[in-house]
């Protein structure tokens, strides 16, 4: 009997030790305000910063990266390189997407090419993520659970991009469904299903009940999540402040100390990968296709006075677009310094004496300050004899602009970078390598595309690092395709009842949060 005893409690001991990881079941609501939403819910179409608070919450992807930026498994168990231009990844078994049709080799396949073959799906226009897979060639269905993928040449960053754009989907729901439903009905594996989507208001998401990871890293913890979309700051912190919210992002700096001195809240700060510049739109009939209006507009503005005053210190100038926490930052490089009667000589020279006149857009609601920086740097330019004509309207109106926009050549805007890789930064901002409308810049130079990718070939981590380092002093010192301004940390808060922490690219997912 004494034997028994012991072994029954050895046996319950075992239990509690393989069950102490594993999460409740998901229980009561949580509400939170984000400043933005994505203009669709097709996950293979877009980028940009609100799709990396919405997505994870649906979708899964191959890959993840966890606090520290680090590259973890998520669909993907594992993965080696097989070959200088081949990937092999295994997935986890018995996954079922939130429709019921199982999640294997074929759905990775249909998931990865329906972005870089995106002819073949019946789409119009190509992707905007397919600048982060333009090396992808085709994938490779081993079994059910193995696939191969191929790039046309050796990338060293394949996999980088897969932790946040390329997630799976089901094929046999996205083949047969069309493409304006799929914006609005998305059907994922996430841990999250989205039941509801009033636009510019409010997203309803619903847990998984059959999420396939029951421990604590991707499952959700609340049975339901209010999504309210509030892009003007001050809205947003009143609704924490009364109590609507449990949590909001982006807190305004001005709004800090009312916050810390409130004994329900708690603020949230922490450093941030993200950069914020001005993007000029350069075409060879504007102002910004010389070099030297590009340099006069980083002269003109004052960047330490703004952060020191607007930002109340929450930010750290910068020297190009890729901060201190960033792979292929430069330490060598300095910031431009404000020198707005450089500025002026730099415009004459260009055959500007008097100035121009152009519109300056900040998207409301979406960067730290934004629209008060923004007006600072437009009475900055206002100086050196540039009037910037300050325009604040929605993220999503700016993005269904931006084709006209570059083609028409001539108006700056306000945009901020979030990327944890150099090559993102490059491809994305400035590299022949990704379509003109999609870059954002227009900015072309051939001897930058060699370098980078070079850089993206290469293998050895110290040597690809400098050759990034190289294209940041060519950027910072020759060519100043945007205005370079600071580094954001990012500010965030939240009532003390709620569990959670901030992650350095700034990106706040629900199913993270506890109570």
């Amino acid at each position: 009997m004494k034997k028994l005893s012991i072994f029954l409690v050895l046996v319950f001991s075992i239990f509690l030790l393989n069950t102490a990881d594993l999460v409740a079941a998901p229980k009561g609501t949580i509400k939170v305000g984000f400043t933005s939403q994505p203009s669709t819910f097709d996950p293979h179409r877009i980028t940009g910063f609100p799709m990396n608070l919405h997505y994870p919450l649906v979708f899964d992807n191959l890959v993840f990266r966890d606090r520290s930026g680090k590259i973890i498994p998520k669909l993907a168990k594992s993965w080696k390189n097989l070959s200088k231009t081949t990937v092999e990844f295994k997935l986890r078994k018995g996954i079922k997407f939130s429709n019921g049709e199982d999640l294997d080799a074929h759905a990775v396949k249909y998931s990865l090419e329906r972005i870089v073959k995106w002819k073949k799906y019946g789409f119009k226009k190509q992707s905007r993520q397919i600048g982060y897979f333009r090396s992808l060639s085709h994938v490779d269905v081993v079994d059910k659970y193995t696939v191969h993928v191929h790039s046309k040449y050796p990338d060293q960053f394949m996999i980088s991009p897969l932790t946040s754009y390329g997630a799976i989907v089901p094929p046999k729901y996205y083949s047969s469904t069309p493409h304006k439903k799929l914006a609005r009905k998305p059907i994922g594996s996430g841990p999250y299903v989205l039941k509801s989507w009033k636009k510019g208001e409010e997203l309803v998401y619903v847990a998984n009940p059959n999420y396939w990871d029951k421990r604590k890293l991707f499952a959700p913890k609340f049975k339901k999540a209010i999504v309210k979309i509030i892009p003007e700051p001050t809205t947003r912190v009143s609704a924490l402040l009364s109590g609507e919210l449990d949590l909001i992002n982006q807190v305004p700096p001005q709004w800090v100390g009312k916050i810390k001195s409130n004994p329900n809240l708690d603020l949230v700060s922490a450093p941030s990968v993200r950069t914020c510049f001005v993007v000029m739109i350069i075409k060879k009939d504007s102002p910004w296709a010389s070099a030297k209006v590009r340099k006069a507009m980083n002269y003109a503005v004052n960047k330490d006075l703004i952060v020191n005053t607007i930002l109340k210190g929450y930010a750290k100038v910068v020297a190009t677009n890729v901060g201190p926490t960033s792979f292929g930052y430069n330490p060598d490089l300095k910031p431009y310094p404000y020198d707005p009667e450089l500025a002026k000589n730099l415009l004459a020279e260009a055959g500007f004496p008097n100035g121009f006149e152009v519109d300056l857009y900040v998207p409301l609601g979406r960067y730290l300050g934004g629209k008060e920086a923004t007006e600072a740097i437009s009475g900055m330019l206002k100086k050196v004899g540039v009037t910037a004509n300050v325009k604040t309207p929605r993220w999503g109106t700016i993005v269904k602009k931006s084709k006209a926009r570059w083609n028409k050549g001539n108006k700056p805007f306000w945009w901020l970078g979030c990327r944890m890789d150099m090559h993102l930064h490059s491809e994305g901002m400035y590299a022949g390598q990704v379509v003109s409308w999609a870059s954002w810049t227009g900015f072309r130079d051939k001897f930058i595309d060699k370098l980078a990718k070079d850089a993206r070939s290469t293998i050895d981590y110290k040597t690809r690092e400098k050759k990034y380092q190289r294209i940041n002093r060519i950027l910072r010192e020759d060519k100043a395709p945007l205005v370079f301004l600071w580094q954001n940390d990012q500010i965030h808060a939240k009532k003390k009842s709620i569990k959670w922490s901030a992650r350095p690219n700034s990106v706040v997912l629900v199913n993270e949060m506890s109570r």
